[in-house]
């Protein structure tokens, strides 16, 4: 990833999932409920990526009056599965859209991972049950910084390789 910003917070998250064994001493329930809190977490750091993404672009493309309006369209995404991260990338360029829905179809298990963290979030800020687990969540986080990688690939014009998992 580019941005220090989510660089930082990814790391963040990868520190707190490789801290859980210690919070949690082998405890299954606790690590349930870990799993649910980093559901949470994740969900928040790929709403701040979409945007922090796109705003990066635009700040390097636009004029500032241009970079306020995108800013404060983009920083209202909330919940953003696969399919939002299609719509926006086509609201840029379409091809960027059609790209990132072969990506997904190319490469399934990304799209799965971000929808995964998305409905298991929803199902946790509505006190339903879910089964999402810390390992979970860590493969779904890993997948999705792919997801973001790849959209910054598309901003700046780099080729886009994928890495395997």
């Amino acid at each position: 990833m580019d941005n220090y910003d989510l660089k930082k917070q990814h790391q963040k998250l990868i520190k707190l999932i490789e801290d859980t064994q210690l919070f949690t001493h082998g405890d299954m329930e606790l690590q349930g409920h870990w799993g649910k809190y980093l559901c949470v977490l994740v969900s928040g750091f790929l709403e701040n990526a979409i945007s922090t993404v796109y705003i990066d672009f635009v700040s390097n493309a636009a004029a500032p009056h241009i970079v306020q309006y995108a800013s404060k369209h983009l920083d209202k995404i909330q919940n953003p599965k696969s399919k939002k991260f299609v719509e926006v990338a086509s609201q840029f360029k379409k091809e960027w859209g059609s790209d990132l829905e072969k990506f997904f179809s190319d490469y399934p298990e990304y799209k799965e991972a971000i929808d995964s963290i998305m409905s298991n979030r929803h199902q946790v800020a509505h006190g339903k049950n879910t089964s999402i687990s810390v390992h979970r969540v860590r493969d779904c986080l890993e997948k999705s910084v792919c997801v973001i990688e790849f959209i910054e690939n598309q901003c700046s014009n780099r080729t886009i390789t994928v890495r395997s998992q």
